[in-house]
């Protein structure tokens, strides 16, 4: 399946990256303990027979889970996957793993995506593909 980019200024957390932490310092390169900020792109894979929420959505990196978009973000985002699909695509975005340094309070790794609301991701798909809303 292709990808399709959608771009936008949000930046939205990934939620449970807390189990992912060993892929995370992988794809990131990290050292140790140290500050990071690196700077990836993230596909975001419907899982509907995930068995705690049949409407989850996967965020991978390198073709690597790294987390799930939140139960309040995967209701929204799931017709614009869906429409992607229809077309042989699947959503990407600018995605950031970042770590704090030393005393910065936890040395987990996040996830940060920069998403448009999904009504602006319906417009770039329907410009992209021309589909009208």
């Amino acid at each position: 399946m292709k990808e399709f980019l959608v771009e936008g200024d949000s930046l939205v957390p990934v939620v449970g990256t807390s189990h992912y932490q060993p892929a995370l310092v992988a794809l990131s390169g990290r050292q140790g303990d140290e500050e990071i900020r690196i700077e990836k792109v993230a596909v975001l894979v419907p899982e509907p027979d995930n068995p705690y929420d049949p409407n989850a959505i996967a965020v991978h990196i390198d073709r690597q889970l790294v987390g799930y978009l939140s139960r309040d973000e995967n209701r929204r985002w799931q017709d614009v996957l869906q429409t992607l699909a229809t077309h042989d695509h699947q959503a990407a975005a600018e995605a950031m793993i970042a770590g704090r340094g030393p005393g910065g309070g936890t040395s987990n790794l996040g996830v940060f995506l920069r998403l448009p609301t999904p009504t602006e991701a319906r417009a770039q798909v329907g410009i992209r593909f021309g589909e009208r809303g």
